[in-house]
């Protein structure tokens, strides 16, 4: 059996490989991307080889200039979740903009069952919806 060290190092492992892909798809240097990102280059190389995992400031600008596509940004949100035992830095600014999702969700004390992640998706879906049309309308506007 794997020890929690083991299985950390190959989830850094994979989230620094899919930030490579994405930084070479996007035709970035690793030089360039570092610079772009005010890290210094040792720092993105030793994340990118899996042996650092980036810190919220850092995977927040990453996901920001990289723009990964929705399949790849949820693998990394979920392997930035694991390794750093919090959620992705964009959601955590949401909840805490949110005061009252944040309290709301600090009265739900036991886990959703899959009806209720269902309905509480196909309502913040709805939200991200209305959002965009709203954005839409005063960029039109």
């Amino acid at each position: 059996m794997k020890s929690e060290i083991e299985d950390k190092k190959l989830l850094k492992v994979e989230l620094g490989e899919l930030i490579k892909s994405n930084r070479e798809a996007k035709g970035y240097s690793q030089r360039g991307l570092a610079k772009a990102i005010d890290l210094p280059n040792s720092n993105l190389k030793y994340i990118e080889d899996g042996i650092n995992a980036p810190g919220p400031e850092v995977y927040k600008k990453i996901i920001l200039l990289l723009k990964p596509d929705d399949k790849d940004r949820g693998r990394m949100d979920h392997l930035y979740s694991q390794i750093r035992g919090t959620p992705p830095p964009d959601i955590c600014e949401f909840i805490i903009e949110n005061d009252e999702v944040f309290n709301a969700i600090r009265k739900n004390k036991y886990k959703l069952t899959r009806t209720q992640t269902a309905q509480l998706n196909k309502l913040l879906e709805g939200f991200a919806e209305e959002n965009l049309a709203y954005m839409e309308e005063i960029d039109n506007g």
